[in-house]
């Protein structure tokens, strides 16, 4: 790896990721404190099934966005693993319109859904624009108990643009089903963007997912009982697996957007679309390839109002003490890292054993790094430039991605341990999705 600011540097520094404030997650703990009430149990396996099928308020794409959404809110929350599970409202449709299952096959199928402490449903459903408004309903696998949230919002991908990725998405799926349609799992890789990284690969990877989800539920396969298994591998790790699906996206000179989709099957490709030329508008992405670092920097969900991290110099010159300014406007737990060119990072704050840096910052603190935390002062030596990058999240990150994160800050016992660049984005990847987090990003540029 490229050097971390300096070898001393590579031992502390950290980068943090961003996140913006979820308007909706306030109402998440009550309902779960409610959901928990009625399973007798604090931790829950919950199996988030979705809208009632004749629901109007979205489209099939939408609907499962939205779930999809949910599955990943209630993750953040650190308090819910998701219980896997079939679609309980349409086998249940199945079954009341007499066709395909029997009646005993229809509650066997019903009772396996129920495999998680409850089933959590998607209520009164509304869209106003590019906002998708319900309430999550659970209702316990006794049936015994249910609980209501307040009303929710998410943001939904909408229009023209939207609708054309989707339909190529569809297709894509409908030639991989007829040409292997006996396959029982998928691993999806995430897409490719040709020239550097793109926040639209993301967001036709989630496209990609949501069209096969939604065949992995169709009525179709559930009166066939051929289930499909869709798993989404980590990003930055190797695409692999029996059956794949992958994906490449690129902007031309004219800045015209082209994706191409092709599943493989032990090594063998399957129903390859070719390059379609796609409209990216709705889909809330930047098109324009950028490299790594610009690519991180872009894509954080900052809020001033809530943190900033500044480098007193821009740039550093050899021999000057490199500092760094953090601003914290709100009370929140802090977590920083340097992250390389190269994808690779060392975590900064917080350091293990270090009361002041494992201490939540109030609101109006303002801190030096590393001189405010009683740390060892860093002189810049050779030329490099990195990025510094901390989350600020009220009552800290979940404890697994506490855990995590820890595990590779340095301590009195030793250095920060260099994170590969799939833990990095993965990572990133994990913590973008707590609830709550704001990020702020600064460059240390040594000259």
């Amino acid at each position: 790896m490229r050097r971390l600011l300096s070898a001393s540097l590579a031992a502390i520094l950290a980068a943090a990721l961003p996140a913006r404030a979820d308007p909706g997650t306030d109402a998440l703990a009550p309902f779960l404190d409610a959901v928990a009430s009625c399973a007798g149990r604090p931790n829950l396996s919950l199996a988030v099934i979705g809208p009632e099928p004749g629901q109007t308020a979205w489209s099939r794409e939408q609907a499962e966005e939205v779930r999809l959404a949910v599955e990943s809110r209630l993750q953040g929350t650190g308090r819910v693993r998701l219980a896997a599970a079939a679609d309980v409202v349409r086998v249940k449709a199945l079954r009341e319109e007499t066709i395909g299952l029997s009646g005993p096959e229809a509650e066997t199928q019903i009772r396996a859904a129920f495999a998680g402490d409850a089933s959590v449903f998607l209520v009164e459903p509304r869209r106003a624009g590019e906002t998708a408004a319900f309430r999550l309903q659970a209702i316990t696998r006794s049936a015994s108990c249910k609980a209501t949230s307040e009303p929710l919002t998410v943001p939904i991908r909408v229009g023209a643009g939207v609708a054309d990725v989707d339909a190529e998405m569809e297709r894509a799926v409908r030639a991989f089903e007829q040409a292997a349609p006996h396959v029982a799992a998928v691993e999806v890789c995430p897409f490719e963007a040709e020239g550097g990284h793109s926040s639209c690969a993301g967001a036709l990877t989630d496209r990609l997912l949501i069209a096969l989800d939604a065949e992995s539920r169709s009525a179709s396969r559930l009166l066939k009982g051929a289930r499909l298994e869709v798993r989404r591998r980590p990003p930055g790790t190797t695409c692999a697996g029996p059956v794949t699906a992958r994906g490449r996206f690129l902007t031309d000179r004219e800045r015209r957007s082209w994706m191409e989709v092709e599943f493989q099957r032990d090594g063998a490709v399957l129903a390859p679309t070719g390059r379609r030329r796609i409209a990216v508008e709705g889909l809330g992405c930047d098109p324009t390839p950028r490299p790594f670092l610009d690519h991180l920097a872009a894509t954080a969900r900052t809020d001033g109002g809530r943190l900033a991290v500044a480098a007193i110099a821009t740039p550093f010159a050899r021999g000057q003490r490199l500092e760094l300014r953090i601003d914290a406007r709100v009370r929140q737990s802090l977590y920083c890292w340097v992250v390389a060119p190269d994808e690779t990072a060392f975590v900064a704050l917080p350091v293990r054993g270090n009361a002041a840096s494992l201490a939540p910052l109030a609101a109006g603190d303002v801190r030096r790094y590393p001189r405010g935390y009683g740390l060892d002062e860093i002189v810049a030596e050779d030329p490099f430039e990195n990025l510094f990058s901390c989350f600020g999240v009220a009552g800290g990150l979940p404890p697994e991605l506490a855990e995590r994160w820890l595990s590779a800050a340095p301590g009195a016992d030793g250095e920060a341990r260099l994170l590969a660049p799939p833990e990095v984005l993965d990572l990133v990847e994990r913590i973008r999705a707590v609830p709550g987090v704001t990020e702020a990003t600064a460059r240390i540029v040594v000259r």
